[in-house]
């Protein structure tokens, strides 16, 4: 595995390329300065230009066309994995060139989803990377580049002597694309692919895929590659591959299993999320360190994939506003004093989410209740200094964040 490197800057002021083979190279790059998840852009070079894979970052893609410019190396082709932000942000820096630019057919609707929910995108991004972007600014520093050529189920070339043979596959998203290059024993996965506990569940974001991403990886698998380049990760034998890709197929399999077999006998979300815990060898495995995503998020993603919102309960039907019933739990406490004294009792026994839960009573009724948001922000910075998972934690500094601001 190539050293995954931290600190990475937003704006580098050189390109820190990274040799794999005589002719394939990326560069890694940060998202929005966390460490925890980074993103690679890939090259091919061939006797007849540059094939570029996953065009993520602009400032570097600028470098490195600038290089490029220079060793008459022209870009022939973009292909995107599948069409985040952090995969085609730096594809305009190659628009002079007029190459190809290949997606899934689906990344179209991705794209357009985008563009009508920017505000919301914005909001989400500014909370889950803990990076603020102003309202009115679009999601993107620079503006999508649409694909000029997709894909249904397979699509084929050849570039100076070198063959691209690329398939749909569905995981974090369902534009998925995976590259293979059999010249070069060299797979390209994007984000199917990572180097921690894969992306298979986000509280802010559709679904994903556990059952088809592991078809994708057991079908790389069988090609038996020796170069396997992913969105946060690159290895480089075919050992590592192995147990890499091995590991991740279990976690699928395991999760998607468990949580359909819990629907099947009668169990609602919260049995799932509280009885559904990885085996040993899984929670252990160090492929699979929870640090950007989590077990909890990929269990609620798959039962939202396969089940509605009835929590089996029939005051769960048609709920009414949580803070009505807060009020009503509120009324009859009769006692603020108790309930704050009860959420900092279980503060210090370390129960830090029931603790949150405690002062809504209060907070759901009334959001400027300064005692409650004094406490809550205590509970939250406990929260945020314990939890290594970088989306859970992000949710705990924005409103840490904001319960500072209000305290001023």
């Amino acid at each position: 595995m190539l050293e995954r490197k931290t600190g990475i800057p937003l704006a580098p002021q050189e390109l820190d390329k990274q040799k794999i083979t005589s002719d394939i190279y990326t560069v890694q790059h940060s998202v929005v300065g966390q460490d925890a998840h980074t993103a690679y852009t890939s090259w091919v070079i061939t006797e007849d230009g540059v094939v570029i894979i996953d065009p993520g970052s602009y400032r570097v893609c600028t470098m490195l066309r600038e290089e490029m410019d220079k060793a008459g190396q022209p870009v022939r082709y973009l292909i995107y994995t599948h069409a985040h932000g952090d995969h085609i942000g730096g594809a305009a820096a190659f628009l002079e060139q007029e190459p190809k630019v290949i997606a899934h057919e689906n990344a179209l609707e991705r794209l357009r989803r985008y563009e009508v929910t920017a505000g919301y995108i914005r909001r989400i991004n500014s909370i889950q990377f803990h990076f603020n972007i102003p309202a009115g600014i679009p999601p993107r520093r620079f503006p999508s580049v649409h694909p000029t050529d997709t894909y249904h189920h397979e699509y084929r070339f050849e570039l100076g002597g070198k063959t691209f043979e690329l398939f749909h596959a569905k995981g974090e998203t369902d534009d998925s694309t995976v590259i293979w290059v059999p010249q070069l024993k060299a797979v390209f996965l994007g984000d199917l692919l990572e180097a921690s506990f894969p992306n298979l569940g986000n509280p802010f974001k559709v679904m994903r895929y556990a059952h088809e991403w592991a078809i994708a990886l057991e079908k790389a698998l069988a090609l038996k590659p020796e170069f396997a380049i992913g969105g946060d990760c690159v290895l480089t034998n075919n050992r590592e591959i192995n147990e890499v890709l091995s590991v991740n197929i279990e976690l699928f399999n395991y999760l998607e299993e468990s949580v359909v077999r819990a629907a099947n006998d009668g169990k609602n979300l919260e049995q799932m999320i509280e009885e559904i815990q990885l085996p040993p060898h899984l929670a252990d495995s160090p492929y699979l360190k929870q640090v950007y995503s989590r077990r909890e998020f990929a269990i609620y993603n798959i039962w939202r994939r396969y089940c509605g919102y009835f929590d089996f309960s029939p005051s769960g039907l048609l709920p009414r506003p949580r803070r009505e019933v807060a009020g009503v739990v509120r009324q009859l406490i009769g006692n603020d004093q108790a309930i704050l004294h009860r959420a900092e009792e279980l503060m210090y026994q370390g129960q830090l989410q029931l603790a949150l839960e405690t002062l809504d009573v209060i907070l759901k009724v009334d959001y400027e209740d300064m005692a409650a948001r004094r406490l809550r922000h205590e509970i939250l910075q406990k929260m945020a200094e314990t939890d290594e998972c970088l989306m859970s934690r992000n949710v705990w500094v924005y409103y840490l964040e904001e319960d500072e601001s209000f305290l001023g």
